[in-house]
């Protein structure tokens, strides 16, 4: 059975086919110059086959000696510390290989005369050393030793590049995972604490009507259904949550009866606008249960949603006593609005608004501004693409 080539004979066999054809292109650009001037009347005649193996037979020797010094290079990098010791190795293994690759090239030399007819020796090379041409062997050696070096902190560096792009990309993996597993903590810190408060009111009325309350805990249970059919998404629209908040609204309002009036207006096109699943109905309740504490006349929750450009403001207002003036928005505001005001913040960073205020005409109103997104609309065009592995798609 064939054994199966691995990405590193792959690697090995590009290396030796870019080595040789690299020394062929020096050779052949050295022979063009070659060929332009005179020769001399012992040499081959300018442009003939023996006169180009010839000069061929002066640099294949490096080619068959690049990838010792590549390894040489790499075993004994010049670029550290320990580079003086390391020198005289390398200045060792230059005399070597350049003393290699002449006696290789004189013998191709011998072997293109011998071919053709003409006498050939190797007893001149040994009686008088030719310096002029080892000196030639020794640029050959040490411009290929540069090359070795270049080339492996080019590959050094575009693999640490490589390296850095994945550890980026598995820590960007890993932060959008912690950002959505803390979006997920603060929605369901929502969840039993709007339970407890519609529980604890339905305890407070079944000792004053338990009719009542026994009906509170029908609707109760259909709002639960509701509300835990969409516990899988991250995302909703706005129509779907105003379908929710009706829910909540037709338990509290069976508590209030004619004392509380919910006035809902969204705007055409925003009724299909994503939002944050379970966004309004935290910011309901707090302006039913703050909004109107200790106040005897009818209360009024008004509910909007509009489109201003590429931009989605919700709105909800009470007409209740309203926020104190020395209140500060940064404290004291409840699981509900601390809880809201986090999510967003953690998935609109640096574009959302989210502002508590008191109305001019009595009460407070909760404004909050995102962009506008819809379920049919590319998610980059709005959303930063590191914001988007906090929306569960």
């Amino acid at each position: 059975m064939a054994k199966r080539a691995s990405p590193k004979d792959g690697k090995s066999t590009h290396f030796i086919a870019g080595v040789w054809l690299s020394w062929t292109a020096i050779a052949i650009v050295g022979y063009a110059r070659h060929y332009f001037e005179s020769t001399h009347p012992s040499e081959w005649p300018t442009g003939s086959w023996p006169d180009l193996l010839t000069w061929l037979g002066c640099f294949y020797p490096w080619a068959v000696l690049t990838p010792s010094i590549f390894r040489i290079e790499e075993r004994f990098p010049l670029a550290s510390r320990a580079w003086k010791r390391r020198l005289g190795i390398v200045v060792l293994a230059s005399l070597i290989c350049s003393y290699v690759a002449m006696l290789m090239g004189t013998l191709l030399d011998l072997g293109v005369n011998y071919s053709f007819g003409r006498s050939a020796s190797l007893s001149g090379f040994f009686r008088d050393f030719p310096w002029v041409e080892f000196c030639f062997e020794e640029f050959f050696f040490w411009c290929t030793f540069s090359a070795a070096c270049a080339i492996r902190h080019f590959a050094q560096f575009h693999r640490q590049a490589r390296q850095a792009t994945q550890l980026a990309l598995e820590k960007s993996q890993l932060e959008a995972s912690l950002r959505q597993a803390e979006l997920e903590n603060l929605r369901m810190r929502l969840n039993p604490h709007f339970l407890f408060n519609t529980l604890q009111n339905i305890s407070v009325l079944a000792q004053q009507n338990p009719k009542l309350a026994s009906q509170m805990l029908v609707r109760l249970g259909d709002l639960l259904r509701s509300a835990l059919r969409g516990n899988g998404s991250a995302e909703t629209t706005v129509s779907e949550e105003m379908a929710l908040v009706r829910d909540y609204l037709a338990v509290e309002k069976m508590r209030f009866g004619d004392r509380l009036t919910i006035l809902v207006d969204v705007a055409p096109g925003s009724d299909d606008a994503l939002i944050p699943s379970f966004l309004l109905q935290p910011l309901v309740e707090n302006a039913i249960i703050h909004g109107h504490r200790g106040m005897s006349q009818a209360g009024t929750i008004a509910i909007r949603a509009k489109i201003d450009g590429d931009r989605l403001v919700l709105t909800v207002a009470d007409n209740g006593v309203g926020v104190p003036a020395e209140w500060s928005g940064e404290s004291n505001i409840g699981i509900g609005l601390s809880s809201t005001r986090e999510r967003l913040s953690r998935i609109f960073p640096g574009v959302h608004q989210f502002v508590i205020r008191k109305l001019d005409e009595g009460g407070t109103e909760v404004r909050i501004v995102i962009p506008y997104l819809r379920r049919d609309q590319p998610s980059e065009e709005n959303i930063p693409s590191e914001q988007l592995a906090s929306v569960d798609r």
